[in-house]
């Protein structure tokens, strides 16, 4: 029996806002720390890194919570199931933190985080293109909206850029990030009907550390040269990137998507380009141009329109067990 008062719930809620705020936050901060790691550390170093410190967290996180619900740590049953998890280590971690880091070594931390916003709008056109859904028309003119945005964006607002193919290989690489984030999406539908949020995402991080170490190794074997050293700033990045980008700002997102449910959370999805080109002005001294912040409010406006959701669809919180206690 729930004998939560509604103002204790009030209080409740209130706080998931605040935590999905700041996770918002965190994430736009992950493109200003991949810059900042990518200046002292190749690509693939770097993204080992991240995720050795947070596949050594999540695991144990995702046992304990196991424990705590009276159930063994889960495992794959099948090679079927094995395969899922391995596929999301490499289109969401591997792939990803790959076009991530190397298209962050030659744009700015502000075209990274506008052209990544598209992420969920991408997300939701190929989920439905994939599972044979019927495409909205509001998802339809939200992703051309947004291209449009990013198109804009890389292009630096001039048509001879487009006209002469003159465009920053960054920009270009980091193209690939959302259609790899589509990907984990798409693929961890179908993983989440056994596995718990957290179980797949320290599946995936494991997985995905197992792949990037030796891409890792294979980097540095081909340029030689001694092993790179961090900074402070630069652990710094890399804590930021592991911590709060990815274990803190897993967790404290599926709490706020089963209290108030995956619609409004994904709201908050829409500030994170906005928090990542305001720490890259304030943090790299990256100066924005008209491009970018016409670009950049085309893509927020598109992937606001295209995820809407159609009048009288709305979407309850997710049903099951919380992660709040994390």
């Amino acid at each position: 029996m729930n004998t939560e008062t509604p103002a204790l719930k009030e209080v409740r809620i209130n706080r998931v806002y605040l935590k999905l705020w700041l996770t918002t936050f965190f994430w736009g901060g992950t493109f200003v720390a991949a810059r900042f790691a990518v200046k002292e550390a190749p690509p693939f170093f770097a993204a080992s890194c991240r995720f050795l410190i947070a596949a050594l967290l999540l695991v144990p996180m995702a046992a304990w919570q196991a424990r705590s619900a009276g159930t063994s740590f889960p495992l794959p049953r099948s090679p079927r199931q094995f395969l899922g998890l391995f596929s999301l280590g490499l289109t969401g971690v591997f792939l990803y933190n790959a076009v991530f880091f190397t298209g962050l070594k030659f744009t700015t931390a502000s075209n990274g985080a506008l052209i990544v916003a598209i992420n969920p709008l991408l997300t939701a056109v190929l989920s439905a293109l994939w599972l044979r859904e019927k495409v909205r028309p509001t998802q339809a003119a939200g992703l051309l909206l947004s291209l449009v945005g990013v198109t804009l964006v890389i292009a630096r607002g001039s048509l001879d850029v487009i006209l002469q193919h003159s465009f920053n290989r960054g920009d270009l690489i980091m193209l690939g990030a959302p259609l790899c984030w589509a990907l984990y999406s798409i693929l961890g539908k179908k993983v989440l009907a056994r596995f718990t949020p957290l179980a797949a995402t320290a599946y995936a991080a494991f997985f995905g550390a197992v792949l990037l170490v030796p891409a890792a190794v294979v980097e540095h074997a081909a340029h030689g040269g001694p092993l790179p050293q961090f900074s402070w700033m630069g652990w710094l990045a890399i804590l930021q990137l592991a911590l709060l980008g990815t274990v803190v700002g897993f967790v404290w997102w599926y709490q706020g998507v089963h209290l108030i449910g995956t619609a409004r959370a994904a709201a908050f999805v829409n500030l994170v380009p906005v928090f990542g080109t305001l720490l890259a002005a304030l943090l790299l001294s990256e100066r924005l141009i008209a491009a970018q912040i016409w670009g950049g409010c085309l893509v927020v406006l598109g992937v606001y329109w295209g995820s809407r959701q159609p009048r009288g669809s709305h979407q309850a919180p997710v049903s099951g067990r919380s992660e709040e206690e994390l």
